[in-house]
């Protein structure tokens, strides 16, 4: 997926393509860390196992006969839903099933381009770099602090409220406004630095 991000740093930075890898440098998905365990998430389970149980019977069908899978096996149907799949498992231990992974557990990017300029709807499109106290009301997708604190909403909420951003349309959500509360209140604190807005994908 493509998301929104801006990089806070000092005002006075002088090489920013260098300061912003430097941020960012622990986000890499490409990086290769050594081998860990990666434990399914029993919770996560449950609460998709409760999503899928509120599915007409015809969508439940359709779905266990794409994957081959009994329609009645609603714990199978969730684990593919979170993306774990039986033939991936590696072991099962006194905390549960696990993989054994080498990728980065911290990865939240593996490419990313600069925004010179942001579209808004409801206003003058914004140049970067700027100082963070010019910044107009925004709600990216993700923020990195100065010492590479990487803050963001979640994939749906956050999509959701950088796009009502963009139109100029209320936060609506309980969610989505918390988010935006905690944006205003980084941005707040690093007023005096300056930023940088990237096009990131994961």
């Amino acid at each position: 997926m493509h998301f929104s991000a801006l990089v806070i740093m000092p005002l006075d930075t002088e090489n920013i393509e260098t300061k912003v890898r430097e941020i960012l440098s622990s986000y890499n998905e490409n990086i290769e860390v050594e081998p860990y365990r990666e434990y399914l998430n029993y919770e996560e389970l449950e609460k998709e196992i409760k999503r899928l149980e509120t599915f007409p019977l015809d969508k439940i069908e359709k779905m266990a006969a794409d994957w081959e899978v009994c329609s009645n096996d609603f714990e199978t149907l969730a684990k593919i839903e979170l993306e774990w799949f039986e033939d991936e498992v590696d072991g099962i231990d006194e905390k549960g099933e696990y993989k054994i992974l080498t990728y980065n557990p911290q990865g939240k990017w593996d490419w990313y381009h600069f925004i010179e300029f942001e579209p808004v709807e409801s206003g003058t499109p914004i140049p970067y770099p700027c100082r963070v106290a010019d910044l107009p009301q925004v709600v990216p997708y993700a923020i990195v602090t100065p010492n590479s604190e990487w803050y963001e909403l979640g994939v749906d909420a956050g999509i959701k409220a950088f796009a009502n951003t963009l139109k100029g349309n209320q936060i609506v959500s309980d969610e989505e406004a918390e988010w935006q509360l905690k944006v205003q209140e980084i941005l707040a604190h690093y007023s005096d630095y300056l930023c940088v807005a990237l096009m990131c994908h994961r």
